[in-house]
């Protein structure tokens, strides 16, 4: 498998040792804007900021790689992460466009690819909604838009993630799932890792695998409490997940001491370290992105000169 020297680098970068992945989600905005009108009744910038800075000053240290985002973390922030931790730059704005035929995603900065590059970010991430009942329309300018940032991407040698998430289901949630990856895992769409919703009911990866055509994939935690995420991840583990791009399953809690520095970066240091160790034990097994049937193990990469 040839590989650019720059993916194969980014690839490097925001995995452990093992080729596992163990990274952070901070790249939130929209919602994490509604946790603290809901707690402060404000959607103060301040706390927004305080709060990201926390998190990426007692957690970063403890994953693979962090997922920010460029409107309040992305450059200021980047003394607050270890030099071992990968970067990960987000490129949507927050939420979505819906004029009643789905739902559209935007980019933050046109050039945000080439913005990432030249930052030193280690790779980029775009997420999608996607539903088949949307739009032909809506649907074709998602698809646009995932091969713009991926070819991007490759003329930038940087790696590119794609998040998809699903909605409108007329299927099962696995199948809706599954076939949206497969939707964009052509060559002509340059994704090189999938983030996705975690699988519930699928038993056999090897659906996993064909949807995905060999590519490593990761899960989202969607928020919900570690307890239930630890056995997700454990049951994606086995069907063949590289490990876990999450966010609030691991901080969400500490949202409620926005105001006070101290109390949130102590509850970030106790809980939030405990939440990722309990992660990290359920990834353990996983298989490492260089083992992925893409690329058909380490040995077989080769760098393009």
């Amino acid at each position: 498998m040839r590989m650019q020297p720059g993916k194969f680098r980014g690839f490097q970068r925001i995995s452990k040792e093992d080729g596992v992945f163990r990274i952070l989600a901070l790249d939130q905005r929209n919602s994490l804007k509604k946790m603290l009108m809901n707690l402060f009744n404000t959607e103060n910038e301040k706390l927004m900021t305080n709060v990201k800075k926390s998190i990426l000053k007692t957690l970063s240290p403890h994953v693979s790689a962090v997922l920010v985002d460029g409107e309040y973390a992305f450059p200021s922030m980047l003394p607050l992460i270890p030099p071992q931790t990968g970067v990960i730059l987000s490129l949507e704005k927050s939420g979505y466009i819906d004029e009643g035929k789905g739902r559209l995603n935007v980019l933050y900065r046109e050039d945000g690819v080439e913005y990432a590059r030249k930052s030193g970010a280690d790779a980029v991430k775009l997420l999608i909604y996607w539903s088949t009942e949307a739009h032909d329309e809506v649907k074709k300018h998602q698809m646009k838009l995932v091969k713009e940032v991926g070819m991007r991407a490759k003329e930038q040698d940087i790696l590119f993630i794609l998040e998809i998430l699903t909605y409108g289901k007329r299927k099962g949630r696995d199948e809706e799932i599954l076939e949206a990856v497969e939707t964009f895992s052509g060559e002509e769409y340059c994704v090189d890792i999938f983030k996705i919703e975690p699988f519930k009911e699928l038993k056999d990866g090897t659906k996993v695998k064909e949807s995905t055509s060999g590519k490593p994939w990761v899960i989202l935690s969607g928020g919900m409490d570690v307890i239930e995420f630890e056995r997700i991840l454990s049951k994606n583990v086995e069907l063949g997940a590289s490990g876990f791009l999450a966010g609030r399953v691991i901080w969400k809690n500490s949202v409620r001491y926005a105001d006070t520095t101290e109390k949130l970066e102590k509850f970030l240091c106790t809980e939030g370290t405990r939440n990722l160790r309990i992660l990290a034990r359920s990834v353990h097994t996983a298989l490492p992105w260089y083992s992925c049937e893409y690329f058909g193990g380490y040995e077989s990469v080769e760098i393009n000169s």
